[in-house]
């Protein structure tokens, strides 16, 4: 190559390398101009939707700014370091003194076993009656337990539509944990040693588990006089005895010995003064006449009950009433006609729920008192619908109430089927009320969930 070409090849070289250099200059011109023309001095920043004024804190730990994202240099340890102070002369070192051995640790206090929960506790009781309803099972202390419900209103609104759902806050879980299950329908049972034989059977198939069934047994009760012909109306029991004829009489009869008997009660005063105790503290007065030594010349008070309705003239939804006792042990039953047994070496746990259906059997006015003359309905008696809706009321009521009580196995009899029934023909009545309780257990909701849901089994004696 000539010099002359070579001195113009290194000229070529040169501009573009000043071109590249002023076109670098220019574009930071630019930025520091743009930066300068929209940035004020001394403005002040505000933040949120109302803003704040005070000066924010340095993070001492934040980079510092880097537009470029170039990596930023480290401080020079000659700016940031101080001065060195000049080294005083080491004083000699002492010598270490020996180490005191360790002081053994102190053993730990073993920890206190938990305190068991108390049972829930009745409200509002004399320390008496609380006395009589605390129970001793599997070493556990328990209360017998009273409720009372009430659904006219909710079995009015099913009579309407066939189908209700009643909302339970209390029963949410129950209703989660039971979703998926499917709805039981009645299973019609024969069995001559009665309701209390099956519920011990189911009972203690399950003793060796630890969840056995919950048990609801239903009662058919008289609705003016509670217990029946063993309770008396100044709080005292009597008729105590295995041998009745009457599903009422003979539940109480066994649900009262069975207390004693576990109470480890052998005299027979004893007993009586303990079956007289557990009736007035459990369901004495809780339901029947409110004035049960008025004079039939005395309409208000003569029909009048505790539970604000006269049977005399009820419609229906009045039917809907359930009165629970928790928490109470029955026993196995061998029947033998007048010679019948409560076994009481094999029990089982339930919540009795007792119910009033239509009452159909007009004795006559005879005797003083005559709860059974003074719940008659003469409507009832004369038209077999009004009966059988009365019927399913008291039905409706037992159901709900057993669920309420975490029952999930539920001991059905024939409400109002016996004499209470009248007239109406046996089997007639017997097809509707099985119609009616699985029409219930089908169409009836508790937070969305079929009232069939909630049972594991549903027995009908």
């Amino acid at each position: 190559m000539s010099d002359k070409s070579s001195i113009d090849a290194k000229d070529k070289k040169n501009k573009i390398k000043y071109f590249l250099i002023n076109k670098t200059k220019c574009k930071l011109r630019n930025l520091i101009n743009n930066h300068t023309k929209t940035h004020k001095p001394y403005k002040t920043i505000t933040g949120g939707t109302k803003g704040h004024t005070d000066k924010p804190s340095f993070n001492p730990s934040a980079l510092p700014f880097n537009p470029f994202g170039m990596p930023s240099p480290s401080p020079s340890p000659v700016a940031t370091a101080t001065p060195a102070a000049p080294k005083s002369p080491k004083s000699p070192k002492s010598p270490k003194s020996p180490k005191s051995p360790k002081s053994p640790k102190s053993p730990k206090s073993p920890k206190s076993p938990k305190s068991p929960k108390s049972p829930k506790s009745p409200v509002g009781l004399s320390r008496e009656c609380l006395n009589i309803l605390r129970q001793q099972h599997a070493g556990k202390p328990e209360y017998m337990l009273y409720n009372a419900y009430r659904y006219h209103d909710d079995y009015a609104t099913f009579r309407d539509f066939n189908e209700i759902n009643i909302a339970i806050p209390n029963l949410k879980n129950a209703a989660k944990n039971r979703k998926g299950k499917p709805i039981q329908q009645a299973e019609i049972e024969h069995n001559r040693n009665g309701m209390t034989n099956i519920g011990a059977i189911l009972y203690n198939r399950h003793s060796s588990g630890s969840n056995p069934p919950k048990i609801g047994t239903i009662i058919a009760a008289n609705s003016g006089r509670p217990g029946g012909a063993c309770g008396n109306f100044n709080g005292t029991a009597e008729n105590i005895h295995p041998n009745h004829r009457t599903q009422e009489e003979d539940i109480l009869s066994n649900w009262f010995t069975t207390y004693v008997y576990n109470k480890g009660i052998t005299n027979e005063r004893e007993k009586e003064k303990l079956y007289n105790k557990l009736f007035g503290c459990t369901i004495y007065n809780k339901w029947g006449l409110a004035y049960p030594y008025a004079k039939k010349t005395d309409k208000d008070k003569y029909f009048a009950t505790v539970q604000g309705i006269n049977y005399s003239d009820a419609i229906p939804r009045e039917y809907a009433d359930a009165w629970t006792i928790d928490n109470v042990y029955l026993s196995d039953k061998r029947y033998h006609y007048k010679g019948s047994q409560y076994i009481h070496e094999h029990q089982y746990k339930t919540t009795l729920v007792f119910v009033s259906g239509p009452n159909n059997n007009n004795p006559g006015t005879k005797g003083p008192i005559n709860s059974v003359y003074r719940t008659y309905n003469e409507t009832t008696d004369a038209r077999f619908d009004i009966f059988i809706r009365g019927v399913e009321a008291a039905l409706f009521a037992a159901l709900i109430a057993m669920v309420r009580s975490k029952c999930n196995v539920a001991l059905l009899v024939y409400v109002s089927g016996g004499v209470y029934r009248g007239k109406h023909d046996k089997e007639e009545y017997r097809n509707a009320y099985e119609n009616a309780l699985n029409n219930l257990l089908m169409n009836v909701q508790i937070n969305g969930l079929e009232l069939g849901s909630y049972f594991d089994a549903v027995y009908l004696l």
